[in-house]
């Protein structure tokens, strides 16, 4: 996510300043966000880890998402958007196995009320 991020800042340099502080700045911002999310779960217990790993991982499906807009509105060619997606693609795949882990790993007791 750090090399991702530090990729997404270099191509702002290269952008129209409209573009930069538009849409690019929001996307740098989620960037942000998703590796602060990620650093925070590996930090936390497993409860908070779980919740701080499904957040990440609808942050990373919003980056999808806004990174194909920046692309349909020609802000970044089609070999950096296809650069960049593959990366997404491959840290979503990441968070759904550790957040998979993370929950298969003690599961909660069930009471035999029932």
């Amino acid at each position: 996510m750090r090399k991702l991020y530090a990729y997404i800042y270099l191509i702002g340099n290269k952008l129209p300043k409209r573009d930069k502080l538009g849409l690019h700045n929001y996307i740098e911002k989620e960037f942000l966000k998703s590796f602060s999310l990620l650093i925070s779960a590996s930090l936390e217990s497993k409860v908070d880890k779980i919740i701080l790993l499904k957040q990440a991982r609808l942050q990373t499906e919003t980056l999808k998402q806004l990174i194909r807009t920046e692309y349909e509105l020609k802000i970044i060619t089609e070999t950096i958007y296809l650069q960049i997606e593959l990366k997404l693609q491959e840290i979503s795949k990441m968070i759904n196995g550790w957040l998979k882990y993370t929950q298969t790993q003690n599961p909660p007791k069930q009471s035999g009320l029932l």
